[in-house]
């Protein structure tokens, strides 16, 4: 009973966890093959150094006076203390974003190893839409940050405002002739969006998001008749994850986000021009706000406009903890506070352990308490088995058999799922830890000891997931031996190896966790297997 129990969790744990990487892996996968579309490519970024005497030739608002054409292609860039922010000189499109740690926001074009390509250049944010910008833009320094401004002879004027610190971009556009901007384009080709994660909209109790590839893709299960997904419900606050990390070819988590706050709603279009188009109001203008930073939880409740900081409640969302979000939340909840007293988050996250070893147990010695007394009645349940081998597969006399042994463990006080399930209940607990570890942008980066200089990377030299195997297999040993020897031999070995395999590409940080969860769980072990008295068998 003891093996089918533990088999019934591989089982399932094996399932959820693969499941879930299966699905994501197919979603994000590493090397998406090349795919046709008819319409013109996006334009590749070529980074040029603006200067503020770059607009001394620019037209007065509304003056259609000749100017000189922009390639098509050139770039114009700002940087500040946090980011660096490149714009298409042609259509004023925010083409990309790059941290202070050299971390890109959005795809740019690139070539495998086979020379197929495998990412095309991101559309960019709020590109004019049939606007022609004309001449250089306009770079000038303010009290607060810089400017940069791009101009058409028909009076169409697109401004950013870049803080000298920060990651909160203003922008304003105006359009005598009520033209558009893409806020939040859908491309064609889903290598320009390549790794990136979800799209989402921002309502102030409620996010609706979709993920790039399952509106771009057709689904797995087309051939049932799923179809692709659209755009989100158009809102005033639009944004998607972002953030490309080159040492994960099939990256599922993004630590940072690129969020709009407009004045007003845009258009969601769903064909052709696809995106969320933002006009002028009435006066011609129309503002709006630009977050470009880590999906974290403090950072996000700041964006908010002056004077109102209860609105920074509903960027929080952003942030997804996964289908235990409750659990989750809870859980970072106390890995900060522990954090706040031991300043290293691979301490912390050993310190977690203890707590949740400790809360669960209680749970953890009925399971080993179980196993023991269900050692002491294998003999009985055997010989029980024994008497009634001689009728075949005669199903009455099995639900005979059944009924006689399960009066039997009633007798001696034994429920055959006892053991089963407090580890059922521990893997809400588990899988909620597994998205935590995955979502907080704290733990990016974050050093341990030696070798572990990210807890949200894969351990470089697999040394954690052998381990954890090691300690699964020494913890299994100590239990007591029940049922089938051959089926435990091979439970002993199989199970840790599957899991230290699966273990190997998982953020070293949740194998941190695990191997001190195991650590604990065969020090109690033992304490249990000490501490224990055998008790009388009923017959």
């Amino acid at each position: 009973m003891k093996n089918r129990n533990m088999l019934i969790f591989v089982v399932l744990s094996i399932l959820l966890l693969g499941g879930y990487n299966m699905l994501m892996t197919r979603l994000n996968p590493p090397k998406p093959a090349v795919e046709q579309v008819q319409g013109p490519e996006p334009a590749q970024p070529a980074t040029s150094a603006a200067s503020p005497a770059a607009g001394a030739a620019s037209a007065a608002p509304g003056a259609p006076v000749a100017l000189p054409a922009v390639d098509p292609r050139a770039c114009v860039s700002l940087r500040n203390d946090t980011l660096n922010l490149t714009w298409r000189k042609g259509d004023g499109a925010l083409v990309q974003v790059e941290w202070n740690d050299g971390t890109k926001f959005f795809p740019e074009a690139k070539l495998g190893k086979d020379g197929v390509e495998i990412s095309k250049d991101f559309p960019g944010l709020a590109g004019a839409v049939d606007v022609r910008f004309d001449g250089e833009p306009d770079v000038a320094a303010g009290p607060q940050g810089r400017t940069v401004s791009f101009h058409s002879a028909q009076g169409d004027r697109l401004t950013y405002q870049v803080p000298d610190r920060g990651y909160v971009v203003s922008m304003e556009w105006a359009s005598p002739r009520a033209a558009s901007l893409n806020l939040l384009p859908e491309p064609g080709n889903p290598l320009a969006v390549a790794g990136l994660g979800r799209l989402f909209s921002i309502e102030p109790n409620s996010i609706k998001a979709v993920t790039w590839a399952s509106m771009l893709k057709d689904p797995f299960f087309s051939f049932l008749g799923s179809k692709r997904k659209v755009l989100p419900p158009a809102s005033r606050r639009l944004g998607m994850d972002a953030g490309l990390d080159p040492k994960k070819p099939a990256q599922t988590t993004h630590y940072f986000a690129a969020i709009w706050d407009a004045s007003r709603e845009p258009q969601r279009i769903t064909e052709g021009t696809a995106g969320y188009l933002l006009a002028p109001e009435g006066s011609g203008k129309v503002s709006a706000r630009l977050y470009l930073g880590p999906k974290q939880t403090e950072a996000l409740a700041q964006f908010h406009t002056p004077g109102n900081p209860e609105e920074g409640t509903m960027f929080k969302q952003v942030v997804d903890f996964g289908f235990f979000g409750l659990v989750a939340k809870l859980l970072f909840m106390i890995l900060k506070g522990i954090h706040a007293f031991v300043p290293n988050w691979g301490w912390a996250i050993i310190l977690l352990t203890v707590v949740i070893r400790g809360a669960l147990w209680p749970l953890n010695n009925k399971t080993t308490v179980q196993m023991i007394r269900m050692k002491e009645l294998e003999p009985h349940q055997k010989a029980l088995q024994a008497k009634y081998e001689k009728f075949g597969n005669d199903m009455a006399k099995k639900a005979e058999m059944q009924k006689e042994l399960m009066a039997f463990y009633k007798k001696n006080g034994h429920n055959p799922m006892g053991g089963c399930l407090p580890m059922l209940l521990q893997m809400p607990v588990f899988f909620a830890l597994w998205s935590m570890l995955n979502a907080v942008f704290e733990l990016r980066h974050a050093p341990f000891l030696g070798w572990l200089t990210d807890l949200s990377a894969q351990d470089p030299f697999y040394i954690l997931p052998v381990l954890m195997g090691v300690s699964m297999i020494i913890q299994q040993a100590m239990t007591p031996a029940v049922g089938d020897p051959a089926q435990r031999k091979m439970m002993m070995v199989l199970m840790p190896v599957m899991f230290s395999f699966f273990f190997a590409k998982t953020p070293s940080g949740l194998c941190l966790y695990y191997l001190m969860f195991n650590i604990i769980g065969i020090l109690q072990t033992w304490l249990v297997m000490k501490t224990y008295k055998p008790q009388p068998v009923v017959a």
